[in-house]
């Protein structure tokens, strides 16, 4: 996809070349999350899993800069396509790293490769020793809940996303958390950069994009921030307080943006750009700060849990499937808000955050009656938990030894023989 974009000469090559790219990386999108999820040990699930969708800013801040020095290259039709190359630096190292990757345990179990299934559990979760009672006790939960569920042998089938109440209730967490992620604003914030800025005022293009730079750069931070206090104070207070305050970020810039844009156009600097009076300058300079603390806020609280939550919601056999109805379900929504909000820049300008202040809301009322905690419990242990009349209220009560009971399918201590 990289090769056929950056040698285009025509639209419809550059098109082309895009969609090939996009297939590849819906891939990645599906396999990904569910391989961190699995692979991750349950004391470091949430912050191992989260860490992988924080990456997604070094691929932006990467892609940023490059642009704002490309855009310093006078006189050159080819420098557009410097930074269409660079996209070959990061797929090129998965292509390399994915042999040295071991396969997931769930997966080798649910093959009928025990044998292989312990020692990878052994490796990365027991110290190299079979006989830990963490492995024993996990290499039972996915026997039992392999074996009661079967594995996921008809791909065309997705009928288990929905068959029982359990996989309804976290069927609404899949899509809730796919569509949510993509139109709660930060969307816009990746997209519409350029419009936000110019409707606080900023207009010249080397200030945009170095701006446009900085923003993914303080986002990282706190995504990575984010990603450790998932398994500290737990995925809802994490959704929750930050969705309300990105709320509260939108309602600021709606202010602050009538504020520096009164609506009269007035004198034009040297430049040719209008020139801002000391309160309109003070007004861009808080709705562009309010930009910043939207994107650190947001990704402080969702971009680690995006990819995390569903993939630890969905059990083994349909976790690959409800993935992909995840991605989907994200993308569909990503592609209505970036082919809207084009148009509602252009009609309403600022007004346009005010949806925002309300739909946002609106999520935190969603997540707080239909997403439940999935802290300190392990992937298998999240049925006991989904399949409660009140998936929300069960999630609440503390893990207790007759969970894990009923997750073996056991009442003694019996162990799993390897």
């Amino acid at each position: 996809g990289t090769c056929v974009q950056a040698t285009t000469h025509t639209k419809s090559q550059f098109l082309g070349g895009r969609f090939v790219l996009g297939f590849g990386v819906s891939f990645c999108c599906v396999s990904a999350p569910c391989y961190v999820s699995e692979m991750a040990h349950p004391k470091w699930r949430g912050t191992l899993t989260g860490l992988y969708n924080t990456t997604w800013y070094i691929g932006s801040i990467i892609a940023s800069w490059v642009v704002y020095g490309c855009s310093y290259i006078e006189n050159n039709e080819n420098a557009w396509r410097i930074p269409i190359w660079c996209q070959m630096i990061t797929s090129g190292i998965v292509c390399l790293g994915v042999f040295w990757l071991p396969e997931s345990p769930r997966w080798l179990m649910a093959q009928d490769r025990y044998e292989e299934a312990a020692k990878v559990l052994a490796t990365y979760h027991g110290e190299g020793q079979l006989d830990n009672p963490l492995i024993q006790l996990q290499l039972k939960e996915m026997a039992n809940q392999i074996s009661s569920e079967a594995s996921d042998k008809k791909w065309y089938d997705y009928h288990e996303l929905w068959n029982t109440h359990s996989a309804r209730r976290r069927l609404i967490c899949v899509l809730g958390m796919a569509c949510f992620g993509q139109v709660s604003g930060n969307s816009l914030s990746s997209y519409y950069m350029v419009n936000m800025l110019k409707s606080a005022g900023i207009t010249d293009e080397h200030k945009v994009l170095a701006l446009n730079g900085i923003n993914p750069a303080l986002s990282l931070i706190g995504a990575v921030t984010g990603a450790r206090m998932t398994d500290v104070v737990g995925r809802r207070p994490l959704l929750l307080y930050t969705i309300v305050f990105s709320s509260i970020c939108f309602a600021i810039m709606t202010g602050t943006s009538k504020l520096a844009m009164p609506g009269h156009v007035g004198n034009l600097d040297d430049a040719g750009t209008q020139a801002l009076t000391p309160s309109q300058r003070a007004a861009a300079n808080t709705t562009i700060a309010f930009i910043f603390i939207f994107g650190i806020v947001f990704s402080f609280g969702w971009t680690a849990l995006q990819s995390m939550y569903i993939a630890e919601t969905l059990p083994t056999a349909t976790r690959a499937k409800g993935t992909a109805v995840g991605n989907f379900a994200s993308a569909a929504s990503s592609v209505v808000l970036q082919y809207s909000s084009g148009p509602a820049f252009e009609k309403i300008g600022y007004y346009f955050y005010l949806v925002f202040v309300f739909w946002d809301l609106i999520e935190g009322v969603v997540i707080f009656f239909y997403f439940p905690e999935t802290k300190d419990r392990t992937l298998e242990e999240l049925e006991e938990v989904f399949s409660a009349p009140n998936p929300v209220k069960k999630s609440l009560e503390k893990r207790s030894a007759q969970t894990v009971l009923n997750t073996m399918g056991a009442l003694d201590d019996e162990k799993v023989t390897i």
